[in-house]
């Protein structure tokens, strides 16, 4: 199990690699070419598209990752073109209603509800790619629990390059400003979802007929609480950066959202393997049971944390100076956000094994209960926090609500699975990754990416102190080079 969990990760890991190129040329193209304002305006509407997107979905993408095993070990009467077909209409159906609410919501507030006729109308073009991003994004989980690792990366490969070239279009020789990020944006959900459509036909997934509205239904149930729940979880993402703009303005915001985003890559880096994961445990639970499904998220959290361990105390440490590399030095002061976001975003990295015996025995109410406490202390703590300690404020608040949904989540999910927290191990990843940034700071590299050159060099000395801890580690590397 755990060479298939490599196989897929690795398909996984590579299409990251090629979003971090991507991400290495917009990250500091947009920043440096849009005013920080400019740049906060941005920020807000992805934010506020983050929050509104787990409602135009409906839970429906949760329930693909639930349900499909039930089908593939024919425990369902119904054949696999009914789950296809049902889940992809049922997505567009919802797209194209929710849709319609937002831009009738938009339209409604009118310009002067959103500060300028810019902005107003660039949160019209946004709200037009919901028409068709449920019925594109589903296709997704499917290939994720179909284990089709390398459709999934091409396809996104595929789409970040077209959208990157669409925007680098737009943008800079039609001279469209931001406008021209989500009219490419548009334009690249429509190319999409022709695919979509042609490749679920072609393999003869897509038949009218088997459309099931019972399915519908039920899907629907299991997902529905899971949509407050993620509603909820968004609030603990970007809340703060409402809170922002209420009390400090669009160029608060535009800091935050640099220092927060660049910390998320660090999430989404050490989460890459997360989109195997949960089609997986599910598998497990049906076809080996509890004692197996137990063994494999422990083995897994384990891992998760050798990896987020260092990550985050790198990242503590150094992040700032990545911040400036990157983004250029008129966001230096969101380099102080650095130690405050690191750990919250890494550490839920994870959170799909600390719900994971909530979405086996489908209590997804539950993760509706915590998530939106957890959703409702970050709120409290931005009004109290942002005006006594201003952008670190909203920082802080993320920490401690971050820290709170993370332990009730545990809390909750043991309820019924058991998951075993490693401490010896966590002792000396922590141990380690204290030694490598002690040595590092005695190391100076005065040259451009010099700072990525060390945090190398730090994860050499990790990997060193961690061979020296672990008799685990070395054990598996002697097997390596003896296969080899």
């Amino acid at each position: 199990m755990f060479k298939e969990l490599l196989r897929q990760s690795s398909w996984y890991f590579a299409g990251y690699g090629a979003g971090v190129i991507m991400t290495l040329i917009t990250f500091p193209l947009w920043t440096r070419h849009f005013t920080v304002e400019e740049y906060g305006i941005l920020s807000l509407i992805g934010v506020t598209i983050s929050f509104v997107t787990p409602l135009v979905k409906f839970g429906l993408h949760k329930a693909v990752l639930r349900l499909f095993s039930e089908f593939q070990s024919k425990k369902r009467a119904l054949p696999e073109s009914s789950f296809y077909t049902t889940f992809f209409i049922g997505a567009i159906a919802l797209g194209i209603f929710f849709g319609a609410i937002c831009i009738g919501i938009i339209v409604g507030l009118g310009p002067d509800r959103f500060g300028s006729i810019q902005t107003y109308n660039l949160f019209i073009l946004a709200g037009l790619t919901f028409f068709i991003s449920p019925g594109c994004s589903i296709y997704g989980h499917f290939l994720r629990v179909e284990e089709k690792a390398n459709e999934f990366v091409l396809v996104r490969f595929v789409r970040a390059v077209l959208g990157l070239t669409l925007s680098l279009v737009l943008v800079f020789v039609f001279l469209l400003g931001l406008k021209g990020i989500y009219i490419s944006a548009l334009l690249l959900q429509v190319c999409l979802f022709v695919y979509v459509f042609w490749s679920l036909k072609r393999h003869k997934k897509f038949v009218l007929k088997s459309f099931s509205f019972a399915l519908l239904f039920e899907a629907i149930s299991f997902g529905l609480p899971l949509i407050g729940a993620e509603m909820a979880n968004h609030i603990s993402n970007i809340g703060d950066r409402f809170m922002l703009q209420f009390f400090l303005g669009t160029e608060a915001v535009g800091l935050y959202a640099v220092g927060y985003g660049l910390t998320s890559h660090l999430k989404s880096l050490l989460t890459v393997g997360m989109f195997v994961i949960t089609p997986m445990y599910v598998k497990i639970w049906h076809e080996q049971g509890r004692e197996k499904t137990e063994q494999f998220l422990s083995t897994v959290l384990d891992y998760y944390l050798m990896a987020a361990i260092p990550g985050i105390v790198l990242f503590s440490v150094f992040g700032g100076e990545i911040l400036v590399l990157m983004a250029s030095t008129k966001y230096e002061q969101a380099r102080v956000l650095m130690p405050y976001l690191a750990a919250p975003l890494a550490l839920h990295g994870a959170i799909s094994i600390y719900t994971a015996g909530m979405f086996i025995h489908k209590k997804t109410k539950l993760i509706l209960y915590f998530t939106a406490s957890a959703g409702i202390l970050n709120i409290i703590l931005n009004y109290v926090l942002i005006p006594l300690m201003g952008i670190t404020g909203a920082a802080v608040a993320t920490l401690v609500s971050y820290v709170f949904l993370i332990v009730l989540a545990n809390i909750f999910s043991s309820r019924f699975l058991t998951i075993r927290l490693n401490y010896h191990g966590v002792i000396k990843y922590i141990a380690a990754s204290v030694i490598a940034v002690l040595l590092l700071q005695v190391i100076t590299i005065e040259i451009f990416l010099g700072i990525i050159i060390k945090l190398l060099i730090g994860l050499l000395i990790y990997s060193a102190a961690m061979w020296s801890f672990d008799a685990r580690i070395r054990q598996k590397v002697k097997m390596a080079f003896v296969r080899i």
